[in-house]
């Protein structure tokens, strides 16, 4: 189902808007065309398309359509560069919900379709399309839901990832002078993201300049003419040309993790940092859940580095805002396994410095930005919930508990390593979304989740506590509640309110 006009032809690199109203009945009885992606098995050319603003709709069967149901909607994931509704199964969610629920699922414009960073697309009020394509669909959910048996005044936004991110953008844009700002949601889930993820330059950054530059010229499009000229070749050249460029130009950078295509800080919906949002509290004020991996960023393949001079060049490329005071902390708080036989990096898989720099990654882009959000959001006073997933799903041993590790246990899929796992961690899950508590059907025998209530911001404070979900294994318990206090003066550096803003988080 089309929740606004495709963005074909002259509406290429537009902003998303209302559909036209119809009459008659169509039908909706196959999934929707995803949006223009690298081609791969599960997402092939044929089943792309730019007309791809759909949604799908997923209710507990046998429930009269005038009772409202609490409501989820999912953003996916996939690094603002790939993703479908394929990767959250919102019927499995809904299908083992211990309640009536509705779940949607949606797609929005990726890649370079979705953010091209340029002065050209800023000048011209057109940045952050992916971003701004969400907002479409909350504004619709709110509108809309109550016709598919929802309730506009229970809904749950959540997201993984780049859907975890987004769902970060859109809990921290209460701006006083934003008056398309309402609580388009009641409460959110950030799983693996945030809006301090990372780091999110504006459109002026020097590496985004090259890359646009690259993408103008492989296109055959002029980069340094009229704004006017620019877009309109945009807007004509073949589909397949904006498809291969944008691959081509994200693979490129993608192991270093200045990733292309990413929506900017100065843009619509993201018109400054997300941590002063939460430092000066111009966020939503609903309940939240903040979870990330233990092992996050050891998903990723960052090269094999055995010297600490390639350890910090990756950490100054990735966030060139990074200070010489900066790099000298951060070479402190990660001591150097080839020179320190103590530090807890040594004896790495792969490389020296593997296990240093996946420390210090997952910090930077997922557990510090994750603890960032439950802080702001407990120290205002709102009901808030942190979670560390702890759980493995069929990764080799040298990975941990990796990015994704949790993806197939949120909707207690079968398939998982860890079935009673998944029973356990949907549970929490769905009790958050029907009721706002995560405890409200919770499996009998799990621990009560208590909220994340610290007592501070230093490293004095008592840290709060947070749920890490696990199995039950020889001489660890399960699923319990523990203190957040992991690499805490690390975190502390990385969610420094100087700090975070300068390096565009």
């Amino acid at each position: 189902m089309d929740y606004a006009i495709q963005p074909l032809g002259n509406l290429r690199f537009t902003p998303s808007d209302w559909p036209v109203p119809f009459e008659e009945i169509k039908p909706a009885t196959s999934y929707g065309k995803v949006c223009i992606q690298e081609a791969t098995s599960a997402l092939p050319i044929e089943i792309q398309d730019e007309a791809c603003l759909n949604f799908n709709v997923f209710r507990t069967p046998g429930v009269p359509l005038d009772q409202k149901l609490p409501v989820l909607v999912w953003i996916h994931g996939g690094s603002f560069y790939a993703g479908s509704y394929k990767s959250f199964d919102a019927a499995a969610f809904a299908a083992s919900s211990p309640a009536p629920i509705v779940v949607v699922n949606f797609h929005y414009r990726l890649n370079s379709l979705g953010s091209l960073p340029s002065q050209l697309l800023q000048e011209e009020g057109l940045s952050n399309i992916n971003i701004r394509d969400q907002r479409l669909f909350l504004e619709f959910v709110h509108k809309h839901i109550e016709s598919f048996g929802g309730d506009p005044a229970s809904v749950t936004i959540g997201g993984r990832s780049a859907g975890g991110h987004s769902v970060g953008i859109h809990y921290f844009h209460n701006y006083a002078d934003d008056e398309g700002a309402k609580p388009l949601f009641a409460r959110a889930i950030h799983q693996s993201g945030s809006v301090t993820s990372r780091a999110f330059p504006p459109a002026e950054l020097p590496l985004y300049q090259s890359q646009y530059k690259a993408y103008m010229d492989t296109l055959g499009c002029n980069s340094t003419g009229s704004n006017a000229d620019a877009l309109g070749c945009l807007r004509t050249v073949d589909i397949n040309g904006i498809r291969n460029v944008s691959t081509t130009i994200f693979r490129k950078y993608e192991l270093d993790f200045t990733w292309a295509f990413q929506p900017v800080q100065g843009g619509p919906l993201f018109e400054k940092p997300g941590s002063q949002s939460g430092i000066d509290g111009t966020f939503f004020h609903v309940p939240t859940i903040s979870s990330t991996a233990t092992d996050e960023a050891k998903y990723y393949r960052t090269g094999a580095f055995s010297t600490n001079q390639e350890f910090i060049g990756f950490l100054h490329n990735a966030s060139p805002a990074l200070n010489a005071t900066d790099l000298q902390l951060i070479e402190s708080l990660y001591p150097d396994p080839a020179f320190n036989t103590s530090s807890p990096y040594a004896n790495s898989p792969n490389s020296t410095q593997y296990n240093r720099v996946e420390a210090a990654l997952s910090d930077f882009a997922y557990i510090c930005p994750g603890q960032e959000t439950a802080y702001r959001a407990s120290s205002a006073g709102v009901p808030t919930w942190k979670l560390r997933f702890n759980t493995n799903n069929s990764f080799p041993s040298w990975q941990g508990i990796p990015h994704t590790s949790d993806t197939k246990y949120t909707w207690n899929d079968p398939s998982t390593q860890y079935p009673s796992v998944g029973k356990e961690y949907h549970r929490y899950l769905a009790s958050f979304v029907l009721t706002g508590n995560p405890n409200t059907y919770r499996l009998a025998g799990s621990p009560e989740w208590l909220p994340y209530e610290p007592e501070g911001y230093g490293i004095e404070t008592k840290p709060g506590r947070q749920l890490v979900v696990q199995p039950a294994e020889a001489g660890r318990n399960g699923t319990e509640m523990e203190s957040d206090s992991i690499r805490r003066e690390a975190c502390l550096f990385w969610r420094d309110p100087e700090r975070a803003p300068r390096l565009n988080k």
